[in-house]
């Protein structure tokens, strides 16, 4: 028989010789490869095979079906597959005591048997900047602020340290001076940078700076939780508006549409993180056959091959061929599909179908459906059939669709959930570079699932909220860690300029490098000139002389 596309699909059938389908002139071209989708359509509750596309007529918005005398009957259990549904791996989190604090679980992501994550950041912080070197103590003191600064938002980071208002926040102010946080946050490195390729030449890689981080997460993240059977991926966006050639747009995303895009695997029950590869852009990255959806996906699960895990997608990655070459490695998958993507049936991009009508076609072990709700949406699944299921949905309202599309609502979630958690302690930073806001958001992402991992524990007997949990570990990071004793408020009008500067000292910038006044470009904003010298106890550029005095006269700290 002959479908859309002029190729012949081969259907063995058994029947009377005398039936209305005996005899079938086959047309010239049945030399050609024959189509390997086998059709069936559901129109008000009836199933009926369709020997070809020319058996449906379309007429405005009406579809009129020629009825046939079929030699076989065609039920809902026709495409049910051979799926092997045993999953035997432990899941859950691993690795945590009963008598672990927030804190303690949160240790258990920056560190591992032969590494630690803070360890190596002051070392490479301290590398090759000449200032006061940061401790380890000091810096889980300032990763804490930062995780503090997700929970009580504000507009500036200089407003954490204002010593009035009904805002106020003075733990702020008793853990370090704004300064010092400041520099910490302007000198934080994670990686040498003396061993990157610049940009421009052959190998330059715009993530150098935090691969190592990235590749630590990964580690940790895998370690500390073992997946349960269903699992997703999808995109994230880490927030940045800025100039960078990593910044994507994604309109879908309602938390963030402009940033760096992320592609993760998570669990769909618990929205744990498990991986998450960073997407360098269409200039940085070698262009796959099989496109970076494909490469993606692979990517990501490719540690779980062989465990019947059910990946969930959406159409950004799907594939016919994706959903094959998962098949073959014991991982199932159910996504959406764009209708034009290659390999899937041609009458997909057209079809004009009443609302409720299911189109379903066959290709071994793939099912590709099309389900008109609203809009044609197509779905592939390597796991679930075309059976009707009855639903109720949040509105109360009975829903009879195909069970792949509820498998997909069902499981499609996980990283939409650990968004939902994340967003909720993420700290908003202005005005700093997107590699670091990648590392802030991979340090909250690490608390959250933290908190993941607390709450289902068995061990753990009477469990926080998130907010009590949040609020714990940076009260654990931050320890007994205090700056030193500064001295607040504003000073008296007739204070003496040389005492007021009589510990702050005038010097040139290191390794020859430039700087704007702080008081100069306060004045004039688009002045372009640069500095040479600075004040090495407030790390901020300063011009010699008037501008030197004035900013140390008007309240600043000592």
């Amino acid at each position: 028989m002959e479908d859309s596309d002029g190729d012949i699909t081969d259907i063995v059938t058994s029947g009377d010789e005398d039936s209305d389908d005996a005899d079938v002139e086959m047309p010239d071209n049945a030399a050609r490869q024959p189509n390997p989708w086998f059709s069936v359509i559901r129109f008000n509750g009836l199933w009926d095979l369709l020997k070809s596309d020319k058996n449906v007529v379309w007429r405005a918005t009406m579809l009129m079906l020629k009825r046939q005398k079929c030699r076989f009957g065609v039920d809902k259990e026709t495409f049910k597959l051979d799926v092997n549904r045993d999953f035997e791996e432990r899941i859950g989190p691993c690795g945590f005591e009963a008598n672990f604090s927030p804190v303690d679980y949160f240790d258990n992501f920056l560190k591992t048997e032969d590494d630690d994550l803070i360890d190596r950041i002051v070392d490479e912080t301290n590398r090759s900047n000449e200032w006061s070197p940061v401790s380890y103590a000091e810096m889980r003191a300032f990763i804490g602020l930062v995780l503090a600064m997700g929970i009580v938002k504000k507009t500036s980071i200089e407003s954490y340290w204002e010593a009035s208002g009904i805002s106020e926040t003075p733990n702020f102010r008793d853990v370090m001076s704004r300064n010092r946080f400041q520099a910490i946050l302007r000198y934080l490195h994670c990686s040498d940078n003396t061993t990157a390729v610049p940009r421009g030449q052959p190998g330059y890689d715009p993530l150098h700076k935090i691969n190592p981080v990235v590749e630590f997460f990964n580690e940790v993240f895998e370690l500390n939780y073992r997946l349960s059977q269903n699992i997703v991926v999808d995109e994230r966006i880490d927030g940045f508006k800025g100039r960078h050639v990593l910044k994507q747009y994604i309109s879908n995303k309602k938390a963030h549409r402009w940033g760096a895009k992320l592609f993760v695997l998570a669990e769909s029950r618990t929205g744990y993180t498990h991986q998450i590869n960073v997407y360098k852009g269409k200039r940085n990255t070698e262009r796959h056959p099989n496109g970076q959806g494909y490469k993606s996906v692979m990517d990501l699960v490719r540690p779980h091959f062989g465990k019947n895990h059910h990946v969930t997608m959406d159409n950004w990655f799907s594939s016919p061929k994706l959903m094959n070459d998962l098949r073959n490695r014991g991982t199932y998958a159910t996504g959406t599909v764009i209708a034009r993507r290659k390999g899937l049936p041609a009458n997909f991009k057209t079809a004009r179908l009443p609302k409720g009508s299911v189109v379903v076609k066959s290709q071994r072990d793939l099912l590709a459906i099309l389900y008109v709700d609203r809009r044609n949406v197509t779905f592939l699944t390597t796991s679930e059939n075309a059976r009707t299921v009855r639903k109720v949905n949040s509105k109360g309202r009975v829903v009879s669709a195909p069970s792949v599309v509820h498998k997909y609502n069902q499981t499609m979630g996980g990283v939409d959930l650990g968004d939902q958690l994340l967003l909720k302690f993420e700290p908003q930073f202005k005005g700093v570079k997107l590699w670091r806001k990648i590392i802030f958001n991979l340090l909250t992402t690490a608390t959250v699932n933290a908190y993941i991992c607390y709450r289902n524990c068995f061990l753990v007997q009477r469990k926080l909220d998130h907010v009590k949990f949040q609020n714990a570990l940076v009260r654990g990071l931050i320890g007994d860690f205090r700056g030193g004793d500064r001295r607040r408020g504003r000073r008296p009008d007739n204070i003496p300029i040389a005492n007021a500067i009589r510990m702050h000292f005038l010097d040139v910038i290191p390794d020859g490098k430039r700087r704007k006044c702080v008081v100069c470009s306060g004045y004039n904003r688009y002045r372009k000139s640069r500095i040479s010298t600075w004040c090495s106890v407030c790390i901020v550029g300063l011009c010699v002389g008037r501008c030197f005095r004035q900013f140390h006269s008007y309240g600043q700290e000592e």
